[in-house]
């Protein structure tokens, strides 16, 4: 039986949000700092991240989503600030904040946790924090000035993505990056 690695995410694919992102990710680059960014077509928010299932899952996962979907309507995601994890000391991760829309993406998350979990997923142990990874720090070099640049930022605008739908996607990990391809997707 074939397994893949999986994740549920909304998609941004809107052309001026990409542009701001890229943006933003060449303002973190001119900080010097070791960074591995996020390719333009891999930019989305997960809702949740499921690991490898096996192809025969698909179905339960899709009931799910429809689940979850079924919680809101499509909605606007207004996509606000930099954040990092875990935290600004010890930064892993660079992301794009959630401002408006926050509430339904966590309503979705919520329901997808629990419906998985009831199914046999792993659970999250973290609260769920709705945010778009743009990088990924691979080390301390410039530090303070990586810092410094996600402080000027952090209440950067960055653009609105209209919510229509969510999707099950298949990441294929290469060594020039992950290649992510839609399995399903579920209608708002």
């Amino acid at each position: 039986m074939s397994t893949f690695r999986a994740f549920i995410s909304i998609d941004i694919e809107k052309d001026e949000v990409i542009d701001r992102i890229q943006e933003l990710q060449d303002r973190l680059k001119a900080s010097g700092a070791d960074l591995k960014l996020v390719e333009p077509e891999n930019v989305h928010l997960t809702l949740k991240f499921l690991g490898d299932i096996p192809e025969s899952r698909v179905p339960e996962v899709v009931e799910a989503m429809e689940r979850a979907a079924d919680t809101v309507e499509p909605f606007t995601l207004r996509l606000k600030g930099l954040g990092v994890f875990p935290n600004i000391r010890h930064i892993r991760v660079v992301w794009v904040g959630v401002d408006e829309g926050a509430d339904e993406t966590k309503a979705m998350a919520a329901v997808l946790e629990d419906e998985l979990g009831r199914r046999g997923f792993r659970r999250e142990r973290r609260d769920f924090v709705p945010h778009v990874t743009i990088a990924r720090v691979r080390s301390g070099r410039n530090k303070a000035q990586l810092v410094e640049a996600i402080r000027e930022l952090s209440s950067v605008e960055v653009g609105d993505v209209e919510v229509t739908a969510i999707r099950l996607k298949k990441s294929i990990l290469r060594p020039e990056g992950p290649e992510y391809h839609t399995v399903e997707e579920v209608k708002l």
